[in-house]
């Protein structure tokens, strides 16, 4: 039997809940695939073609060598199909039958690395899988693991044995609170199930296991705190059994709020290195807050200034805020019309710039063009820049070809999915490029820019003088970077130097800045913010950048570098007022965002107006100490 008028069926490998999986072969590429005959869940209503048909055009697009490749989907005589990689391994489902009390610890806690760097990587897209489980993960030769039917879960029959209701989606052994809730979900969800698919590992059984049916699992996981894994199994340690609790929070906000961070977390298992997006709820980046301003106004007077500084506290070494892993994403692209010796003096320096990276650093090299591609490493991932690393970067780099056209919108996509799993770091794309972007639309490339504003930096380096200024400006801008002419890279006397200019950026990342932040302006009734605009270190009008969060909060994000601080113009247009009113004119709050946070509040100040006929002088900073610092 042929599926599609193409894939032919061979051999069926299994049939659950979800439907049958039979081997099959296409032709066409000559090569064996998986294909899953879907049924579709209750729940799913009239539109689940549609919307199946949706969900699997975007899947499809996850390149990650953790999930498992969507070749092709369909429908065949009213039954949904999927073509897929054929995976020869076992679900961790029938390994932990055969191994009732848990896995050795470090094994288990090397699947659940893989599995949180695939969530990392495709919540990076905007995908969330909404049914992460033992059966939907397949263990490899090599102990490597696939993660399965991603986006599917709102599609397929439950395959627990347990009756779904509503538009519940998931399997209630590892469902978080809020899909037992039928809320909305985002990948802190897929942590929670992690959570208990890493306690599984450990412990052999799921948190919560009972007797009474859906609506007694249903109250353990939305109200019972759950057992330590350490309490059913002896030697786990201290710093895995925490981070399990934290990931099985009952409030998302409670978890981490990325994958990434997790994934670096359970590398570090056992090494006492602590990691500032899996803190606990009452640690937070050491930061001040202070305003110098005129709060006396001049009766009718609509308009208050006021000079906003957020200061970095300076934290001491070993302080998890200055243990900050680094990422670095070099995209080059050069032209055939740059010298062969500026050509080779850019592979050469880039080169070496990666021979004197730290070892903790990541990073990969992008040949860029009209599609970017990935030049080191092979795969779509950031790499440790160990010896070995290194040196296979160097042999890459000796490869590097000249490029047509260019596509910077393209390039820095690429750049951000590989941030995507790392999301706990520093991010820095190093742009190195002769050329113009002609290979996409004026548009295309302010659509990226404003989508990635905010998630890395990325410095922009012109080679020669065939590139557009504009252009590299504008991407620097949205980015938070900087931006030189390196007119004649060979050349020993050309300042500025490439391996100066490439230091210099390298140097830039070794300090800890606190990610993820932002200036939440919210502004008494009647009042807006006029502008905000950064004065120091560099200038820069915010004014534009801010997004409305609720009645009257304005957020602007801004970043600050452990020991400086950052100093900003701020002005709030007020109501009018009469002699002797008094307002707060706005509440200031710096808060951490995610990835980095969960959107707490880390400092906070009030910003005072009164109307007076006697005009004062402006009065002295008010300081707002950093909330975990009683003092």
């Amino acid at each position: 039997m042929r599926i599609a008028g193409r894939y032919r069926l061979e051999v069926p490998l299994g049939r659950g809940g979800m439907g049958e999986v039979w081997q099959a072969h296409d032709p066409r590429l000559d090569r064996k695939v998986a294909i899953k005959f879907l049924t579709a869940h209750p729940a799913a209503g009239g539109s689940a073609l549609d919307r199946f048909r949706r969900e699997a055009k975007v899947t499809a697009r996850l390149q990650h060598p953790g999930i498992a490749q969507i070749f092709d989907s369909g429908e065949q005589d009213g039954q949904l199909h999927l073509v897929m990689e054929l995976i020869k391994g076992r679900n961790l489902a029938g390994v932990l039958r055969e191994q009732p009390s848990g896995l050795p610890v470090q094994q288990a806690v090397d699947l659940a690395v893989q599995v949180a760097d695939a969530l990392a990587y495709a919540h990076g897209t905007g995908i969330v899988h909404r049914d992460v489980k033992p059966a939907n993960l397949m263990l490899l030769a090599g102990d490597r693991i696939k993660v399965c039917d991603f986006g599917l879960a709102g599609f397929l029959q439950g395959d627990s044995g347990l009756t779904r209701e509503g538009s519940l989606m998931g399997t209630p052994d590892y469902m978080a609170p809020e899909q037992w809730r039928s809320a909305r979900v985002d990948g802190r969800a897929d942590l929670y199930a992690l959570g208990c698919v890493l306690f599984a590992l450990l412990t052999g059984r799921p948190p919560f296991v009972t007797e009474g049916g859906l609506w007694a699992l249903m109250a353990h996981h939305i109200q019972t705190p759950p057992p330590r894994p350490g309490s059913l199994r002896p030697g786990i340690p201290e710093d895995l059994d925490h981070l399990v609790s934290v990931l099985l929070g009952k409030d998302p906000a409670d978890r981490p709020a990325d994958a990434g961070a997790v994934a670096e977390r359970l590398r570090n298992v056992g090494r006492g290195r602590s990691d500032p997006a899996v803190r606990g709820p009452g640690v937070a980046p050491a930061l001040g807050l202070e305003l110098y301003h005129n709060e006396f106004l001049a009766p009718g007077a609509t308009e208050l200034n006021t000079i906003v500084t957020v200061v970095g506290a300076g934290a001491a070494p070993g302080d998890p805020v200055t243990v900050v892993p680094r990422a670095l994403v070099f995209l080059l692209g050069l032209s055939k019309e740059l010298p062969d010796a500026d050509f080779d003096a850019v592979r050469t320096t880039v080169a070496a710039t990666i021979d004197g990276l730290d070892d903790e650093v990541s990073f990969a090299v992008v040949a860029g063009a009209e599609y970017a591609r990935m030049l080191y490493p092979p795969t779509q991932r950031l790499v440790r820049a160990t010896a070995t690393a290194k040196a296979e970067a160097r042999a890459a780099l000796a490869g590097l070809e000249s490029v047509e056209a260019a596509a910077f919108g393209r390039w820095i996509r690429l750049a951000d999915r590989l941030f995507a799993g790392h999301a706990d770091a520093v991010r820095t794309a190093i742009m190195l490029t002769d050329t113009e972007a002609e290979a996409e639309s004026g548009d295309e490339l302010a659509a990226t820019l404003t989508s990635c504003a905010g998630r890395f930096a990325c410095h922009g380096r012109g080679i020669g003088t065939n590139w557009s200024v504009a252009q590299i400006r504008s991407i620097t801008s949205a980015l938070s970077g900087t931006v030189n002419i390196v007119p004649a890279p060979a050349s020993p006397t050309a300042k500025p130097s490439l391996p100066e200019e490439l230091a210099a950026i390298v140097e830039r990342t070794r300090q800890a800045v606190v990610r993820d932040l932002a200036l939440r302006v919210t502004t008494s009734d009647g009042g807006r913010v006029r502008f905000l605009k950064q004065v120091s270190p560099s200038v820069e009008d915010l004014s534009g950048r801010g997004y409305h969060v609720g009645p009257g909060a304005v957020e602007y994000a801004i970043d600050v570098a452990d020991g400086e601080s950052r100093d900003y113009h701020l002005c709030v247009e007020v109501r009018p007022g009469h002699d002797g009113d008094e307002i707060t004119a706005a509440e200031l709050q710096v808060v951490q965002l995610p990835p980095a946070g969960d959107g707490r509040v880390l400092v906070e100040a009030r910003l005072p107006a009164v109307w007076t006929d006697d005009l004062g002088t402006p009065s002295a900073p008010r300081r707002a100490a950093d909330q975990e610092d009683p003092e």
